[in-house]
């Protein structure tokens, strides 16, 4: 007999010193933003197109992140570049936030998502 479902933690906003796991939904993919590690990582839904966002970078700034706004964070490059300061990401709508188990992170199980 299976134990009752753990209904998740739910948040409306993140600033970025809650500490933990989060899984950012948005319209069009999913982020995962790991406060604990600085790091943010987008995994793009069916109808949303590939981005340099995808796979896990350093966060740099978290300006909005609001369910029913549109997400707005800087990252970090991967290391000195002349040309590029940081990175951005832009989102669809944000739909949920929700905490998360590290083992819920894209790749925790071996597999990582396309």
């Amino acid at each position: 007999m299976a134990g009752p479902e753990v209904e998740p933690i739910r948040v409306s906003e993140l600033t970025g010193d809650e500490g933990g796991v989060w899984r950012v939904r948005t319209r069009d993919s999913t982020h995962y933003v790991d406060l604990e590690r600085g790091t943010v990582t987008r995994v793009p839904g069916v109808n949303a197109p590939p981005t340099v966002n995808d796979r896990a970078r350093p966060l740099r700034t978290i300006d909005t992140l609001r369910v029913g706004a549109r997400g707005r964070w800087t990252m970090y490059t991967d290391g000195p570049d002349e040309n590029i300061d940081f990175f951005w990401a832009n989102t669809s709508l944000v739909a949920a936030i929700e905490a998360i188990s590290r083992d819920q992170l894209p790749g925790a199980d071996g597999v990582v998502p396309h």
